[in-house]
């Protein structure tokens, strides 16, 4: 892992208004070794999460209105140099060096073309089948990423894209519990009503690309 010629490593951060969360976040990542780039995208944010991000010495790309999860995802693609990226929603609890050595060395060896990692606690949604596994944290092949059709690559349902992507290809995709890892759940962060409308919303945009590749007869 600490060879000078390995792949380089660069982790993506997609983050709207989690200014108090999200330096907790970043602070693990700067401090990795397995780590050589690190962007956080803010996606339209109110509050000061670029500024929070800008202040540790992180990379910001700034999106000048709010463009959904996905959105943020290929910006920050476009932003780095690196071949292997990873991907942490910024409002992780429990974050640590052990967690992002997991994600990175199966790709990083060539082991795999993905690793999807599996929080604790977390409902294992591998289990309703593979296009289910929502992990936020995940590195991937930076070529492999940009295969992917940007309109599927939207909003809350980034993550089946991809791993629809994957299975449609036949790629190699690992998955790893990342023991002691947690988020902070929308209600609490927004309040119940607020947090609980967006909770839909990202059930539903699942849903919705779901049903898309069913019809369409691709799966």
């Amino acid at each position: 892992m600490t060879s000078l010629n390995r792949e380089k490593v660069a982790a993506i951060v997609p983050a709207l208004n989690e200014e108090a969360n999200v330096g907790n976040v970043l602070k693990v990542l700067l401090n990795s070794k397995y780590l050589d780039e690190i962007i956080l995208v803010d996606d339209g944010s109110t509050d000061k999460t670029a500024e929070v991000a800008e202040k540790l010495g992180a990379k910001v790309v700034k999106l000048p209105k709010n463009t959904g999860k996905g959105n943020a995802i290929l910006c920050g693609t476009k932003a780095i140099s690196a071949e292997i990226i990873v991907f942490f929603d910024a409002d992780l609890v429990g974050l640590n060096e052990q967690h992002i050595f997991s994600l990175v060395s199966p790709v990083l060896s060539g082991q795999v073309d993905m690793c999807v990692g599996v929080r604790e606690h977390a409902v294992n949604t591998k289990k309703f089948g593979p296009l289910m596994a929502l992990g936020g944290e995940r590195a991937i092949k930076k070529c492999l990423l940009e295969k992917i059709p940007k309109e599927s690559m939207q909003g809350f349902a980034v993550e089946t894209a991809i791993n629809y992507y994957f299975l449609k290809e036949k790629l190699n995709v690992k998955y790893v519990d990342l023991k002691g890892l947690s988020i902070i759940i929308k209600e609490k962060k927004w309040g119940f009503t607020k947090g609980f409308a967006n909770r839909l919303k990202m059930i539903f945009e699942i849903i919705k690309i779901r049903l898309q590749l069913c019809i369409k007869k691709q799966l």
